[in-house]
């Protein structure tokens, strides 16, 4: 019994350190206005959105509720193409992405992973110059996008 309660704190400990930083920044508008201030802060930094994902209504399809969810995946391959060269599975996080969700509050977040806490699991530093700037582009857009 205490093999099987330690060896469930060790999984349990390893996983919350292989885990991303969740970083979440509060919205002043809708998920809605948040996705088109993105959109637009994307496409004039110069680059581009490659999806736009509404989690809710893929849910009402098929009869179920969700809150306003909608996923919106961007990017360019000046900030990505060195990573991927230093470690391909960066592949598994690109191209970058926000979340935006409103709570059972009312409050709507824009949230991503910080790309500084999973680049080492890519065989990358934390301080490569390619995650730095997607590190970046990540905090610009989403303080566009929540009205910053």
């Amino acid at each position: 019994m205490k093999t099987l309660i330690a060896l469930a704190f060790i999984a349990a400990t390893s996983a919350g350190t292989a885990m991303a930083e969740r970083i979440n920044v509060a919205s002043n508008a809708n998920v809605a206005t948040s996705v088109v201030r993105l959109t637009d802060a994307v496409e004039t930094a110069g680059a581009r959105v490659f999806n736009t994902i509404d989690f809710a209504a893929g849910n009402a399809s098929v009869g179920k509720d969700l809150r306003p969810t909608t996923i919106v995946i961007f990017g360019s391959p000046k900030i990505g193409a060195s990573a991927l060269q230093t470690g391909q599975t960066m592949a598994l996080n690109l191209p970058l992405r926000i979340l935006f969700f409103e709570d059972a509050n009312g409050q709507t977040w824009a949230t991503y992973d910080d790309p500084t806490a999973v680049a080492p699991s890519h065989g990358l530093a934390a301080d490569h110059p390619a995650i730095l700037a997607m590190k970046g582009a990540l905090e610009r857009f989403s303080a566009a996008a929540a009205g910053e």
